[in-house]
């Protein structure tokens, strides 16, 4: 699988947890970065919503586990 697949798949999947328990509408900015670097792989999230921080901050940690889980996942394969 190439890095960029790798890179990809990660993203897609912080993207579709957040999108699975925060309405897009209360979204009010939404940066996921996901960095590849000699087999390691970053997540960096950061959400805003009309939401409490602490709750926002959850789902921010929550959406790092799946991503998480999803580069070990592939990175395995690689």
């Amino acid at each position: 699988m190439l890095d960029e697949q790798v890179v990809e798949a990660v993203y897609n999947a912080a993207l579709e947890y957040i999108y699975s328990v925060v309405p897009p509408k209360l979204i009010e900015d939404l940066d996921i970065v996901v960095g590849l670097d000699e087999g390691e792989v970053t997540i960096e999230v950061r959400l805003v919503t009309s939401r409490p921080g602490e709750v926002d901050q959850k789902t921010v940690d929550e959406a790092i586990k799946v991503a998480s889980e999803k580069a070990d996942e592939l990175m395995r394969k690689v």
